[in-house]
């Protein structure tokens, strides 16, 4: 009898999710410092510098873009200088969806490669269909 080894996925799994407890709440004491501040803006590069966390998790977690998002709109809303960030939200949206879209294409791919590989399984059955029926054909003269 083969033992399976124990795996602690439990525990890695509550692990992670201390962890990223810890970046929010990180993150949300320098969302409030920076809401605090008159010089630094609230954007994506200046929380992430300040908390020590990469942009990418700020992206990932979406929680904390959507807070730095809105907050964002409203800095904006409130200043007459939005003239430079405006450009960077409509690439950034349109990256966005580049992105989602060659994911699309990939899955439609991978997808579109299944049905072949279908399509020639049940030509192989029909041919062995039809062999076997004129097997049986003999078999009944």
């Amino acid at each position: 009898m083969v033992k399976k080894p124990n795996r602690n996925t439990e525990g890695l799994k509550e692990f992670a999710e201390k962890k990223n407890q810890e970046t929010i709440e990180k993150v949300n004491k320098v969302i409030d410092k920076l809401k605090r501040s008159k010089t630094k803006k609230i954007n994506f590069k200046t929380v992430a510098e300040e908390s020590g966390v990469s942009k990418a998790t700020l992206y990932n977690n979406d929680i904390l873009k959507e807070r730095i998002l809105s907050l964002r709109a409203i800095e904006k809303s409130n200043s007459n200088v939005n003239i430079e960030a405006t450009p960077k939200d409509k690439i950034q949206a349109k990256d966005d969806k580049i992105k989602q879209l060659y994911e699309e294409i990939k899955k439609l791919k991978e997808d579109k490669q299944n049905l072949i590989i279908q399509l020639v399984d049940m030509e192989e059955l029909k041919d062995e269909n039809e062999r076997l029926r004129e097997q049986l054909t003999k078999l009944k003269r």
